[in-house]
C-alpha cells in the first residue's frame, strides 16, 4: 500500500510539474489572437511569439483553413497595433527554431500619415519569411545575369591564360616581365640617388634662404 501511494503521488507530482506548471506560470491576463499564414513550415506549438524582439507569448495551436494555415497565439502582453503592423514567421538563425515576430507598427508612417488603431485580434494576415527561400528566389530571378557573368569571367580567364590583352601579356610574356623588373630596378636606384642627394639639396636651400 505504501508503495502504491508513493507511486501515485509521484505520478500526480510529475503531472502537475511537467504538464500543468506552464498553465500555473501563465499570467491571468493572457489572451488569444489568431493569424492566417500562407505556410508555416518549421513552426511548432509552444514556439515563441515576440513583439519587437521581446518575448510576449507562444504558439498555442495550428490548423488548416482552406489552402492557408490558421495559427492561434497565446499572448501575455497587451499592446496597441496600427494599420502598418506586420506579423511574420522568422528564424533565430539558419538552423534555429521558428518564431512569430510581431511589429505593432507606429501611429504615423514614413510620410507622416496617421495610422488607425487595429482593435481586432482575429484572422490577422501574416507572412512567412524564409531567408534561404528569398535567396533562391533572387537567384531564380537573376539566373540569366548570373550565367552571363560566369561566361564573361571564363572568357577573361581564357584570354589571360592565352596572353591576350595588356594584362595577359604582363602575366605570360617573359620579355615584358623582364622589362618590368628593369623598370622597378631603375626606379629604386633613382629613389636611392634622391635620398643621398637630399642633405646637399637641403643645405643649398638653407643657404639660399639665408641670403
Amino acid at each position: 500500500m505504501v508503495g502504491i501511494i508513493f507511486l501515485a503521488a509521484m505520478i500526480l507530482l510529475g503531472y502537475y510539474t511537467i504538464i500543468m506548471s506552464r498553465k500555473f506560470l501563465e499570467p491571468p491576463t493572457a489572451y488569444y489572437m489568431t493569424v492566417v499564414f500562407p505556410t508555416i513550415e518549421g513552426l511548432e506549438a509552444a514556439n515563441k511569439v515576440k513583439i519587437n524582439g521581446v518575448d510576449a507569448g507562444r504558439v498555442e495551436e495550428m490548423g488548416l483553413r482552406g489552402h492557408q494555415v490558421l495559427v492561434k497565439l497565446k499572448m501575455y502582453t497587451r499592446f496597441t497595433m496600427y494599420d502598418n503592423f506586420s506579423i511574420k514567421i522568422k528564424s533565430d538563425s539558419l538552423l534555429g527554431k521558428k518564431f512569430v515576430a510581431i511589429s505593432p507598427g507606429s501611429p504615423y508612417d514614413r510620410n507622416g500619415i496617421a495610422q488607425g488603431v487595429i482593435t481586432e485580434r482575429e484572422n490577422l494576415p501574416g507572412r512567412y519569411e524564409d531567408v534561404m527561400g528569398a535567396v533562391s528566389e533572387i537567384i531564380d530571378d537573376n539566373r540569366e545575369n548570373i550565367y552571363a557573368s560566369i561566361r564573361n569571367m571564363r572568357e577573361i580567364t581564357e584570354k589571360l591564360n592565352a596572353g591576350k590583352g595588356t594584362f595577359g601579356k604582363l602575366i605570360n610574356d617573359d620579355k615584358v616581365h623582364g622589362q618590368t623588373e628593369s623598370l622597378v630596378k631603375e626606379l629604386r636606384e633613382t629613389i636611392e640617388d634622391a635620398r643621398e642627394q637630399a642633405p646637399i639639396t637641403s643645405f643649398i636651400r638653407a643657404a639660399l634662404t639665408a641670403f
